[in-house]
């Protein structure tokens, strides 16, 4: 029998977890992936020396206006990110499992909320009431 909170377990295992307002889904397997091709992309020359010139630029003046094509931080995380996994797939049967728990913990949780405001309005309405 295949665990509920785990509707996708490969390629990248996605965990489900409820709470009051949404559903979180935990992609760990999947960060760790992307954190690979980051790792691999600052191994190589080109990366490896913008990195290098984000260290050097540490010792400059805060107060120093630049414009957003001179932000060599920002610019790195953008090719960074052009070169790294950005697309989780979830295949077969695994597309049915993921989408029926996001319903089922999402159906839940609106009915926590939905009873929640409920018992809100009850309580202002005894309060108001024995005020």
């Amino acid at each position: 029998m295949t665990n509920p909170a785990v509707p996708v377990d490969g390629p990248y295992r996605i965990s489900t977890e409820p709470f009051p307002t949404g559903v979180r889904l935990d992609v760990e397997p999947f960060v760790q992936r992307v954190v690979t091709d980051v790792v691999e992309a600052l191994l190589t020359d080109e990366f490896a020396d913008r990195l290098g010139g984000l260290y050097d630029m540490q010792a400059r003046d805060p107060h120093l206006i630049e414009r957003p094509g001179d932000l060599p931080f920002e610019g790195l995380v953008d090719d960074l990110v052009a070169v790294v996994r950005t697309k989780m797939p979830v295949y077969g049967r695994q597309c049915s499992r993921l989408a029926e728990r996001l319903l089922v913990l999402s159906f839940a949780g609106q009915v926590r909320s939905l009873a929640d405001r409920r018992a809100a309005a009850a309580q202002r309405t005894e309060g108001g009431a024995a005020a």
